[in-house]
């Protein structure tokens, strides 16, 4: 069965993971059909990534530059809201370039009749309340587990974002960051505008307009790897790794995946090689 995902490529570090996540999809996903969004000011930036993107994605699309500022800051993040609002009224996955999808999804539990996503690792406070009743929101009863085992209000991370209607998701997203954007007494605008939008364009799409249960994906369909912790390989029996480029790890936790799809896309080494530049340790 075939799942519709979307991602962002631009410039060389977004471009490479994208490729390699492709690249692994063809095995481990053979279902996955890639759709790329490419903002009209970027590009892929490295010929590598743009060889695997233009020979295995299922379509590249072009959508509008971003115009966002936060905090008197370009919002680049924005790329990815503008990617769903351009992806159609279909059923998409939203990942961001830093994941890596290790087995089959299952596409019967992730589809659900409201956008699903996983828990973030570490806790952030903001005024949910104030945030709700600013939207005509109900506060949800919902407490959900971080990844650093934290008991918190639905702080979700963007990074694996399940959409029952990729456009109307995107759309309601972008109206609600935007607003966001102009509250001054919400924090930390910068960088999370697209984290803290998320729950609330969510509730706004669900019943009673409030962030439901089935809004929570279990943590190991977007599985975060450090190098400050300790032995993560459990990670391997996940279905998506998010790696934020740490290229170092994936060798150490999944070598076995490298060299199953180096088998039939040697050209896997040559994206890892230039993705090794972006790698924070």
């Amino acid at each position: 069965m075939s799942i519709d995902i979307v991602c962002v490529a631009d410039g060389p570090r977004i471009s490479l993971g994208v490729a390699l996540n492709i690249l692994v999809s063809q095995r481990s996903c053979p279902g996955a059909k890639f759709s790329i969004m490419i903002p009209e000011n970027g590009g892929f930036g490295s010929a590598c990534a743009e060889e695997v993107i233009r020979k295995f994605a299922h379509e590249i699309i072009s959508i509008p530059a971003p115009t966002l500022l936060v905090e008197d800051k370009l919002y680049r993040i924005e790329n990815k809201i503008n990617a769903l609002r351009f992806a159609g009224n279909r059923k998409a996955i939203l990942a961001d370039s830093d994941t890596l999808i290790l087995r089959t999804l299952p596409s019967s539990f992730l589809f659900r009749d409201v956008p699903s996503v996983v828990p973030e690792h570490g806790k952030h406070e903001f005024p949910w309340e104030r945030l709700h009743e600013n939207f005509n929101l109900n506060m949800s009863s919902v407490e959900v587990l971080l990844g650093g085992n934290e008991i918190s209000n639905p702080w979700m991370n963007a990074g694996f974002v399940v959409c029952p209607n990729a456009e109307q998701l995107g759309n309601v997203w972008r109206t609600i960051a935007e607003e966001v954007n102009n509250l001054s007494w919400v924090p930390e605008r910068w960088p999370y505008l697209d984290q803290i939008s998320l729950p609330l364009a969510i509730a706004a799409l669900s019943p009673e307009r409030r962030f439901q249960h089935s809004s929570v994906l279990p943590e190991k369909f977007n599985q975060n790897i450090f190098y400050w912790r300790d032995d993560q390989h459990y990670v391997k029996d996940g279905f998506v790794i998010h790696h934020h480029n740490r290229v170092k790890l994936l060798e150490k936790y999944v070598p076995n995946v490298i060299i199953w799809v180096r088998e039939l896309y040697p050209i896997i080494d040559n994206v890892i090689a230039e993705l090794r530049a972006f790698d924070e340790n």
